[in-house]
């Protein structure tokens, strides 16, 4: 009898332990489901760590086109607002080029000018004095992101954007308008262009850029030969293509 007891004991045990041994490996198996969930709301909550690394933005051999407007806001001579859009190839993530950028502007006196400069000389030399006004822009560039992220935009939304800048050289075509409101002839120029921009990535072919552009070029402004900043604030809506 107590060799059978023994036993039975033994029996008692070995099936205790592979019940426990079964409880413990389903509680491993709910933790690591529990897990793998909980990483899963967190990154559809917030966004993965690394915004444009994943393979749902990557910029490797695409092709984006953009267009939209803009004007310039800081000049005190002219008012202006154009018409823009422009080819990017992007090498990679950090670097692209743009073969080509297009700028379609026109413009007119600002109040400073008529207000204070035109209105308080002789009418006679009107005819003679101007400022240079932008027409046209073709300019091919070189951009470098030095930095991208991710940005929460609600409880169930992320972006992701990247902070690009940019130099390039172009020909520009300025007209001048006298203080009598007559057009001159038009000039095409060398132009230099300095760029800025902020790109949000909506979905993974579209995103809207905000850029600022600064086209150096020579300016005829009251009949002084000088050379210029045409500053150029735009937004754009850009589409990506290639595969993904």
């Amino acid at each position: 009898m107590g060799s059978s007891g023994r036993t039975k004991g033994v029996g008692t045990l070995v099936i205790l332990g592979a019940f426990l041994a079964a409880g413990s490996n389903a509680n491993a198996t709910v933790r690591a489901k529990d897990t793998a969930v909980e990483q899963f709301r967190i990154q559809s909550h917030y966004g993965p760590e690394e915004a444009l690394l994943i393979p749902v933005f990557p910029h490797e051999s695409k092709v984006e086109i953009s267009g939209g407007a803009g004007l310039a806001p800081l000049s005190s001579l002219q008012k202006s607002w154009a018409y823009s859009g422009s080819l990017t190839y992007h090498i990679n993530r950090r670097h692209a080029v743009e073969p080509l950028y297009y700028l379609k502007s026109s413009g007119e006196l600002s109040n400073f000018v008529r207000e204070q400069v035109r209105d308080k000389i002789d009418a006679g030399k009107n005819a003679a004095l101007g400022v240079t006004l932008p027409e046209q822009l073709f300019a091919a560039s070189y951009f470098f992101s030095p930095y991208h992220a991710k940005l929460h935009l609600s409880s169930f939304s992320v972006s992701h954007f990247d902070v690009f800048i940019g130099a390039g050289l172009g020909a520009a075509q300025t007209k001048q308008l006298f203080l009598n409101e007559s057009l001159g002839d038009s000039q095409w120029r060398i132009a230099g262009v300095l760029t800025a921009g902020f790109r949000m990535l909506f979905l993974p072919r579209f995103a809207l850029r905000v850029e600022f552009r600064d086209v150096i070029h020579g300016q005829n402004n009251f009949a002084r030969l000088t050379t210029g900043h045409n500053f150029h604030m735009g937004a754009s809506l850009s589409m990506f293509f290639g595969s993904f």
